[in-house]
Order: C-alpha cells, then structure tokens, then sequence
C-alpha cells in the first residue's frame, strides 16, 4: 500500500508542478483568497501523502519536510520568471501554513484514534 501513496505523491507533485506554470488566474472567480485557500490544501494534501509514503512518523522526516519547503519555494520563484504568472509571499506562507497544520495536528489525531 506505501507504494501506491508514493506514486500518488509524485503524481501530484507533478500535477501541481503543472498547475503551477500554467496561464490561470482566480480573478474571474469571486471567492476572496481563494489562490491562497487552494495553496494550503495542495500543501496540506502533499503533507498528507508524504506521511502516507513513509514507515516512521512524519517529524522524523525533517529533511523531506525541507524538501517540501523548498518546493513551495522554487514554485514562487518559478511563477515569478514567468510574464503570464505572478510570486507571492504568501503563496508560500500558505504553503508553509498547510504544513504546520497537518504537522501539528494529524499525528495527535492518529495518536488519539490509535491510527
């Protein structure tokens, strides 16, 4: 079963890689911060298979933990090279916000259902 959360990981770093450098832009649509609402649930998501993907608890991780940051990162970095897309800090305060979250409180929910 770990494989397949690892597949589904890459696959959706793919698709996030994608959606990422596209043309798309969330002005048409009238929901006030919904690039940063989608940006934590991508995060949140990935947080979600990359503890799916690994044996050990998630905070044993750290360096897969950075490597998701670094992630968020090179996206802004990436959409600000590009004339049809824009960077944002906090696209990647949203990032790092999806994160924390699922970081904090997931395992404590695991551990409290005994998952």
């Amino acid at each position: 079963m770990i494989n397949i959360y690892r597949v589904i990981f890459i696959v959706l770093i793919l698709l996030i890689s994608y959606l990422a450098i596209i043309p798309f832009s969330t002005s048409s649509i009238d929901v006030p911060h919904l690039d940063k609402l989608l940006h934590f649930l991508a995060f949140f998501v990935l947080m979600t298979f990359l503890d799916l993907s690994t044996t050990r608890p998630i905070k044993v991780h750290l360096g897969l933990i950075l490597c998701l940051l670094l992630y968020a990162l090179a996206i802004e970095v990436i959409q600000y090279t590009l004339p049809y897309r824009s960077a944002d800090l906090y696209d990647i305060f949203a990032d790092c916000l999806g994160m924390l979250v699922y970081f904090v409180f997931i395992p404590r929910i695991k551990k409290e259902i005994k998952i």
